[in-house]
């Protein structure tokens, strides 16, 4: 049973429409969670005096993070948030989640070309590392409703890691769908290999769903997923990594990361426990 009492949101001070805080506001409505908004400021200004220049930016960003706060406290969420200095952005926001004891994070994403990717460390790549519960990456502009879901698994893999990250990742698309009256749960086997191929209806009677919901598409892992989510029009795509370790370095951490900039709409990361 998926349980989600605290909700990680992290605030972008780059803009005034905040998508992550809107979703992180929807799936807490119908979870009943708290909300802590983080907000992590980078030095991105030369000063003859850098400490004035903190407290300045601090004391703007301050206001500016309570103002969003309380429109939240408003609508009737119950809500913290913080605020930290820190050059290293991208990589406090995992540890930032764990000292704020939350079970779930909720972040934009903004997508990037191949050659951007190469030149720059991804926030979204540097969670992943760090993190220690659920990711949902939002990359709407406007935050609607989550109600066809499909969730990418690998019903040939045996290990008991990834059959650990397996049951998550069916029980978060069965949730998700079932937040909807009108939620649907799709899943999507890609394979490469004619070895590697998998019958619709065994994958059907693994995850109990109907067969007519089940895709099961040959190709680069990578871009079956993705057309799979472009053909049902998926509004959220559930995946998950059977480990954080050196994330480029594997292949599915590559198919993972390759997804973050092609999938155009929500993607949920399920990632391993205890690592």
């Amino acid at each position: 049973m998926i349980e989600i009492n605290n909700i990680f949101t992290v605030i972008d001070p780059s803009t005034d429409n905040q998508c992550a805080l809107q979703r992180a506001m929807r799936i807490a409505k119908v979870v009943d969670a708290k909300i802590h908004a983080y907000l992590c400021i980078s030095p991105s200004l030369e000063a003859h005096d850098p400490e004035a220049l903190r407290r300045a930016e601090m004391a703007r960003y301050k206001s500016w993070l309570e103002n969003i706060v309380e429109q939240a406290r408003a609508e009737g969420f119950e809500i913290t948030s913080e605020l930290v200095w820190d050059a290293d952005w991208r990589n406090t926001l995992g540890a930032a989640a764990k000292r704020a004891k939350c079970d779930f994070i909720v972040k934009s994403s903004h997508r990037r070309s191949a050659a951007q990717r190469l030149m720059m460390t991804s926030s979204d790549h540097a969670l992943l590392e760090t993190a220690n519960c659920p990711v949902q990456l939002v990359s709407s502009e406007v935050v609607g409703d989550l109600y066809k879901v499909l969730i990418a698994v690998d019903t040939k893999r045996e290990d008991e890691r990834y059959r650990a990250i397996f049951d998550s990742v069916v029980a978060f698309g069965k949730f998700v769908a079932g937040t909807h009256e009108n939620g649907e749960l799709h899943a999507v086997y890609a394979f490469s290999d004619s070895e590697d191929f998998e019958h619709v209806t065994d994958i059907a009677k693994r995850i109990d769903i109907d067969t007519d919901n089940v895709h099961v598409v040959s190709g680069n892992p990578e871009e079956a997923i993705a057309e799979a989510a472009r053909e049902i029009d998926a509004q959220i795509l559930v995946i998950g990594l059977s480990t954080k370790s050196t994330l480029t370095n594997r292949i599915f951490g590559h198919i993972v990361d390759d997804l973050l900039h092609i999938v155009e709409n929500d993607v949920l990361i399920v990632l391993p426990e205890n690592e």
